[in-house]
């Protein structure tokens, strides 16, 4: 990617602030976004007494558990390089535009593409038509930068109050990023943002665990990467950090029902609102959120970084 770092950085500075990423939703408080579901279906009807959570080990007192008050803020980052050409773009499309479809009236959304460069193709707006008039313009060419395009959509946010949504759709190996994939996870551990990651079936001609990393700098530096930070680890990581999902689709046809799928689980989840008490500060805090005398499978963030 000619230019770089820099590029990504100057890119989204002049189209929206970067807020700080910082876990928080006041002064102090921290937000965990939860899903609680019993097979596959969603548990409903929870309060602040059916929840236990534990900051670095330490019990806290939950002060607010919403399910459905806070709009959402999705943030749609789409893979659009040259081998989704054709009908699987067309599919990609689709089913983004039926994300679109299903946002309510205080709901938000933008739309982040990414091949070898990466383009705000809408930015933050609750405009349905103006979402989907972005559209239009976009055509599949070039190489993949999934790493640099996961990178910018943690860091941008949506300027007004909402719940965070990342839903990140990549075809295929990351071929062309500046950072490393253990930025974007470091940079995860600072965001409140829920990571959905939805993938389609990889060339298998190529060798899964290796990859040029390319990093910034007067002259890049090439290294071998662990293979669990390769592409088809990445999403699923950065999903399991943030309390996602990874969704892997056999053919493009099946993404609309993913995207959906997603959208509408999404609505489920409890937002869960606590002032830690006991802890240090700053560093790593990892978080554990429990149900209390309630069946039922809990779906929440690793942690977060201060």
């Amino acid at each position: 990617m000619k230019g770089g770092l820099a590029l990504i950085v100057l890119a989204f500075a002049s189209a929206t602030p970067l807020a700080q990423q910082v876990f928080r939703s006041g002064a102090e408080a921290v937000r965990v976004d939860v899903l609680v579901t019993d097979g596959r279906k969603p548990v409903g009807d929870l309060t602040a007494t059916d929840f236990e959570v534990r900051d670095s080990g330490v019990p806290q007192r939950i002060d607010s558990v919403n399910l459905d008050d806070v709009p959402l803020s999705v943030l749609l980052v789409l893979d659009v390089s040259y081998s989704m050409h054709g009908e699987p773009l067309a599919h990609l499309k689709d089913a983004a535009s039926a994300v679109i479809d299903l946002l309510r009236p205080a709901d938000r959304a933008a739309i982040l593409t990414f091949s070898e460069k990466l383009q705000l193709a809408a930015r933050w707006t609750s405009d349905r038509s103006e979402l989907k008039h972005a559209f239009e313009g976009i055509e599949a060419r070039g190489s993949t930068s999934l790493y640099d395009a996961a990178y910018s959509a943690l860091t941008l946010r949506d300027p007004l109050p909402g719940r965070p949504l990342v839903l990140i759709f990549s075809d295929g190996h990351d071929t062309l990023s500046w950072l490393p994939g253990q930025a974007v996870l470091d940079t995860a551990r600072r965001s409140e943002a829920v990571v959905y990651g939805v993938g389609l079936k990889m060339d298998a001609t190529l060798v899964p665990g290796y990859r040029l990393d390319f990093r910034s700098g007067p002259q890049p530096v090439r290294r071998i990467v662990s293979p669990s930070l390769m592409v088809e680890e990445l999403l699923p990581h950065l999903a399991a950090d943030t309390g996602g999902k990874h969704l892997n689709a056999q053919r493009s046809a099946a993404l609309r029902d993913a995207f959906v799928q997603i959208v509408s689980e999404f609505r489920t989840r409890y937002l869960i609102t606590y002032t830690p008490q006991g802890v240090e500060k700053g560093g790593w805090h990892p978080i554990g959120v429990k149900l209390k005398n309630k069946a039922g499978k809990v779906t929440a963030r690793r942690g977060y970084l201060r």
